[in-house]
């Protein structure tokens, strides 16, 4: 039976000019179990693509659908060139461990090779008595610093993203004429930035966390000797911060966005027409001009006091890593971000700072933290202070905070909240409320904690509306793995508990691959899903949609319902076609070019996010080593 799709959603199809259904996968090796939602067409190992920190945790999972599977597992060295009938280089042998049953592959196991240390290039062969359908897993590396070396892949993305200039390879010198038309006439400069995504967007708030992940592993590498590379990722976030520097607004303390509107269709009142960056296919250069009025601007992005605080603290954290390189330039940032902090502290808050309180004061934290470590005056210290007393009745006692004070929406994630809250206790400047601060911080790491046990792959759940756990929200998951991966590492260290560091290297493996899709979200390292939401696929020569180092939105889980993961702005359509709860859900169909933003785009914040997880776990690795508490 034919199903007509545009009678079935409930958003308006009618205007569609594509339309490409998401269907489940369960074709198999075997008939799957009752209950699963999902199988491999053969017994596969998965593994993590990027493969494994010689001192890191080292798994694989192995699905069985209804099978009760018995054997072992063998790593090869496949450097050595041995194939049948000479008998490969089998490095090491360990036994299948049963799981459970799960919806994803049914009868789950895990290969544990933790203890196999040596650096080398393998793969994992599953022996099997009976002649199933298998395969090898992909290959995979065992390498020191792994975790350091993958943060600085994607540090490097952000150049491929730069705007203004040529990037050899990929494109010319782009958005060339960009400005913002002040109300006197004068032409502010809005030229340079990064493309925030697979657009070409330039939007400051996703960039500001971009300048200050990049930041922060700059911290870390100096932390362990490595300048030259610590000074690279701060000349590319300097490549940023000299944007917010052009188009910060001094008279309202804020940074003015730059688009160009255009008379796309209207789908309905709830989805009008937007800026050009949906509709628009080609390389940057061929892209008009955008010059929009500082009415323009700030009618299409009202500045909050969230947003004013998240880029100023982006920059005085820049200014002041800088200094000893560049004393002017650093002092000018932190001069702005001062003015900012002037600004915020002398108006009244915007009705979205009130409805997203978490949200605001934990910006505001995390720019007095930084304005008081640059400038050592108290009175930055003070408000950081109360910004702590104003996020702790924030907390549920079991251990998730709320976005507002009316204590009705849940918000379970990493952000600048427990950042903040880290960052303050670091300071050891007050010890009442550090000691507070970190209880606050131990409760919320208990609780993610115990939603890291749902599958195999130990990514962390979430609760659906009930409160009932879930593996997967119906949400791009990217951004909140890779921070998730920051809180877990910080624990390992904070409390001397090997079990977090473990519990992070698990979601930096899932972007990784190590995932019920058996699909890598970091372009360029494994096998990624053959499609990506990047204007780059219609550059010659890189068609193939991939972007070294870029981490994709993610994997998203199924309702049950049909939504939609495609461009709805555009009109063109890739439904998720009823597919089950927690169905791992990402498009995998096409090559090269994809409507599936919501799975398959790049974004700033997902490499934000990536970069502080992966170093942070490269950190917590090193430190819990040197004391003797990892196995």
């Amino acid at each position: 039976m034919v199903i007509d799709l545009r009678k079935e959603l409930f958003f308006d199809l009618s205007q569609a000019r594509t339309i490409r259904r998401v269907r489940q996968e369960l074709e198999s090796w075997s008939p799957p179990a009752e209950g699963q939602i999902i199988a491999q067409k053969f017994i596969k190992p998965i593994v993590c693509h990027a493969g494994y920190d010689v001192d890191g945790i080292k798994e694989a999972v192995l699905w069985a659908n209804s099978v009760d599977l018995s054997g072992h597992f063998e790593i090869i060295d496949v450097t050595t060139n041995k194939q049948p009938p000479a008998i490969p280089s089998v490095v090491y042998k360990g036994g299948f461990k049963k799981w459970g049953f799960h919806i994803w592959g049914g009868n789950n196991y895990k290969l544990d090779f933790t203890d196999f240390r040596k650096e080398g290039l393998y793969w994992i062969e599953v022996k099997v008595p009976k002649s199933y359908e298998v395969a090898v897993s992909y290959v995979f590396r065992i390498k020191k610093d792994l975790y350091l070396d993958l943060a600085l892949k994607a540090a490097k993305w952000f150049y491929y993203q730069r705007c203004g200039t040529e990037v050899p390879g990929w494109h010319k010198a782009c958005h060339t004429e960009d400005a913002i038309i002040l109300d006197d006439g004068t032409r502010l400069d809005a030229t340079g930035g990064w493309h925030d995504a697979g657009d070409y967007g330039k939007w400051i708030g996703s960039g500001a966390y971009g300048v200050w992940a990049l930041n922060v592993l700059a911290e870390i590498l100096l932390e362990f000797g490595r300048e030259r590379e610590a000074h690279e990722v701060l000349e590319e976030a300097l490549w940023e911060g000299e944007y917010f520097s052009k188009v910060y607004y001094k008279k309202m303390g804020t940074f003015l966005q730059v688009f160009t509107s255009t008379k796309n269709f209207t789908l309905s009142d709830e989805f009008p027409p937007l800026e050009n960056v949906c509709v628009w296919l080609g390389s940057p250069e061929k892209d008009p001009p955008r010059v929009v009025t500082l009415e323009q601007s700030l009618d299409y992005y009202p500045p909050s006091h969230t947003f004013r605080a998240g880029v100023a603290m982006s920059l005085a954290k820049l200014g002041r890593n800088i200094s000893k390189y560049d004393r002017q330039v650093s002092d000018r940032y932190i001069g702005i971000a001062r003015e900012v902090y002037d600004y915020i502290m002398n108006s009244k808050p915007s009705e979205s700072d009130l409805k997203r309180y978490l949200n605001f004061q934990s910006s505001l934290l995390m720019l007095s933290i930084e304005l008081y470590r640059a400038l050592e005056d108290r009175e930055y210290l003070r408000t950081a202070e109360k910004c702590v007393e104003e996020l702790l009745p924030l907390q549920d006692e079991r251990g998730y905070f709320y976005i507002d004070r009316n204590r009705s929406s849940k918000y379970l994630f990493c952000d600048y909240h427990v950042i903040g809250l880290y960052e303050f206790a670091d300071l050891d400047v007050n010890a009442d409320l550090k000691e507070r601060a970190l209880n606050a911080y131990r409760r919320w790491i208990d609780f993610v904690a115990s939603l890291t046990d749902l599958s195999p792959f130990g990514q962390v759940g979430t609760l659906d509306e009930k409160g009932n756990p879930r593996n997967l929200g119906r949400y791009p998951t990217s951004k909140f793995f890779g921070s998730y991966a920051w809180g877990l590492a910080t624990a390992s260290m904070l409390f001397n508990e090997p079990k977090f560091l473990r519990m992070a290297e698990h979601q930096i493996q899932w972007l990784l691959g190590f995932n019920p899709r058996d699909v890598s979200l970091m372009a360029g390292v494994g096998r990624g899903p053959s499609c990506y939401h990047h204007r780059y696929c219609f550059i010659e020569g890189h068609e193939d949609g991939v972007v070294p180092g870029g981490i994709l939105n993610g994997i998203v889980g199924g309702d049950g319902e049909r939504f939609d993961i495609g461009d709805l702005r555009t009109a063109n359509f890739i439904v998720s076609d009823r597919l089950p709860v927690d169905y791992p859900l990402i498009d995998m169909d096409v090559w090269g070019w994809t409507y599936a933003y919501y799975t398959n785009e790049y974004w700033v914040r997902n490499n934000a996010s990536f970069i502080i997880g992966a170093a942070q776990v490269h950190r917590a690795l090193k430190r819990l080593k040197s004391e003797g508490l990892l196995d």
